[in-house]
């Protein structure tokens, strides 16, 4: 009965802070398409935001089931329950153990999402999302700011209902200005401007009366050169696992503040991401 308590405190310990920081990625995510996301179909949207969701939370449940030990723990000590329990013939150590296996599920489900779902899916999900709708997304581009929509830059001056005034375009190394600019049939026509082309080390400047820009080609995704790693979510696991560990004799030896456990947690969680960048970055 002990041993289910304290997992069940650690399970919902690490839940609530892998959905937190999931919830933040979240948001900024929110940020960049807040214009797309609540003018799309809420089925769609929703689908969006669920696997993003779902992806980042078991992304982030290793290092929160690491938070989650150290939390529990440095409180059975702080509160002397660990030398009430050890009364009862039951060392800390085998505690630890007992309650890990508990907590395994936590593991094997970070594991499984993260083999069935992965960051690249996640990204690329993103671009089709964009691609899908960008004429909803540059619509809704705030005047007078600068704003990337896939391979394009493009700055507004002024917007007068659906024709866009004082009009900036970068495409990759070409520039496109015009005095304004309104969507018909899904292109982009753009009326009394300039286009400046770089070919040959050399940039050549073209004015025009009527431009046609069609975003089919423009926003044309490139083909997916997965890097994925088939073993990253088990990496995830693995040093979730050591951390664990790490924690638990680290708050029973030298953790006797909450100050120094906020800092001991929080150097344990960075070094954890920092080697799962790495790892990512060596695939």
């Amino acid at each position: 009965m002990l041993f289910r308590l304290l997992a069940w405190r650690i399970t919902k310990i690490a839940l609530t802070v892998s959905l937190t920081l999931s919830l933040l990625f979240l948001l900024v995510q929110f940020i960049q398409l807040d214009q797309v996301l609540l003018k799309t179909p809420a089925k769609e949207s929703s689908l969006f935001l669920f696997v993003w969701v779902l992806y980042f939370f078991s992304y982030f449940l290793p290092s929160s089931v690491v938070v989650a030990f150290g939390w529990v723990f440095f409180d059975l000590k702080e509160s002397k329950k660990l030398n009430v329990i050890a009364s009862f013939g039951k060392s800390p150590t085998n505690v630890f153990f007992k309650v890990l296996l508990i907590c395994s599920p936590l593991f094997l489900s970070a594991v499984l999402v993260g083999s069935i779902i992965k960051q690249e899916d996640i990204f690329h999900l993103r671009k089709l999302f964009v691609y899908k709708y960008y004429t909803e997304i540059i619509k809704g581009i705030p005047e007078k700011g600068f704003y990337n929509v896939g391979r394009i830059t493009i700055r507004i001056e002024k917007r007068s209902g659906e024709v866009l005034n004082g009009v900036f375009l970068k495409i990759d190394n070409d520039l496109v200005s015009a005095k304004e600019a309104v969507f018909q049939n899904g292109e982009l026509i753009l009326r009394d401007g300039s286009l400046v082309v770089k070919k040959d080390h050399r940039y050549y400047l073209t004015k025009f009366q009527s431009y046609k820009l069609s975003f089919s080609n423009t926003l044309l995704l490139e083909e997916r050169k997965s890097k994925y790693n088939p073993l990253l979510p088990v990496f995830n696991v693995i040093l979730g696992l050591i951390f664990v560990f790490a924690v638990f004799y680290f708050v029973l030896k030298h953790v006797w503040k909450h100050t120094r456990l906020y800092y001991t947690l929080g150097i344990f969680i960075i070094i954890h991401h920092l080697i799962l960048i790495l790892l990512r970055s060596l695939d």
